[in-house]
């Protein structure tokens, strides 16, 4: 009798909660997420008519050790698509606002970022175009919530493992000036990128001063630089040309001139 009299006050806590609620199809959804150096943190909630927010669900997960060595742009973007996945029962097919304190991955995960994101944000933002979602910037401050889940992550399995086989799109070569063969030989044998294979591998200078002046264009966009089948590759789909080949291409270019605008294009 004691146990069912203590009980019943819980059970009414849980349900007339302020804070908590079920999830309503018709009220404004807000996904509101966090990353810190180990841990991604979520928290779904529901925005009702007395302009107050209650939590549907919680989220966090601890990084893989992989995942550790993300760059805080990139931690931020995992985030963001990981929470998002997690929660597609409640999100597909509805619009809702995505939040996080990190206001650089409010353009890198949209179509404002093409091309400038890095390769492996520029897929996750691939996968977030299934999702009509609104990304929009909240600061720390404000932020307590997922900051807090992030900070205490729970070692969770459901994670996406480090190369998940996910085909956003099929990228392919049409290189007529060169084979495929020849241009990675070139890329092998050009000094500027053997540097740049080094920094992408492992790390990129704190302090541009020490590097070598034909570098720091390269260090302005280190962001948006990965490895693809022994080449440098910039923002999704342009490669760099090695400086064996550039003159041989610029040539090429030049004998279908179209005028200048066309031709840069």
């Amino acid at each position: 009798m004691d146990a069912q009299t203590s009980f019943e006050p819980v059970k009414d806590l849980l349900v007339h909660s302020p804070l908590l609620g079920l999830f309503t199809p018709a009220l404004p959804t807000i996904v509101t997420t966090d990353a810190s150096d180990y841990g991604l943190g979520a928290v779904l909630t529901k925005l009702h008519e007395d302009n107050t927010q209650r939590t549907v669900a919680f989220a966090s997960r601890t990084l893989s050790n992989a995942e550790r060595k993300y760059s805080t742009v990139e931690k931020e973007a995992l985030a963001c698509v990981w929470d998002t996945e997690k929660w597609r029962t409640y999100l597909w097919g509805r619009m809702f606002k995505l939040c996080t304190d990190h206001s650089p991955s409010t353009m890198l995960l949209t179509t404002k970022g093409l091309g400038r994101a890095g390769y492996r944000i520029a897929r996750w933002s691939a996968r977030l175009l299934s999702f009509n979602c609104e990304l929009e910037y909240k600061p720390g401050n404000q932020n307590v919530v997922a900051d807090c889940l992030s900070c205490l992550s729970l070692p969770s399995p459901d994670g996406s493992p480090e190369d998940e086989d996910v085909v956003v799109a099929l990228i392919t070569s049409t290189l007529t000036a060169v084979t495929k063969e020849q241009f990675q030989a070139a890329c092998s044998a050009c000094p500027i990128q053997q540097k740049l294979w080094e920094f992408l591998t492992k790390r990129w200078p704190s302090n541009p001063k020490n590097l070598d002046p034909v570098l720091l264009p390269y260090f302005r966009v280190w962001d948006e630089l990965s490895l693809l089948d022994g080449c440098v590759l910039q923002g999704t789909h342009q490669l760099l040309v090695p400086e064996e080949l550039q003159s041989k291409l610029i040539h090429l270019v030049h004998d279908t001139h179209q005028g200048i605008v066309r031709t840069k294009q």
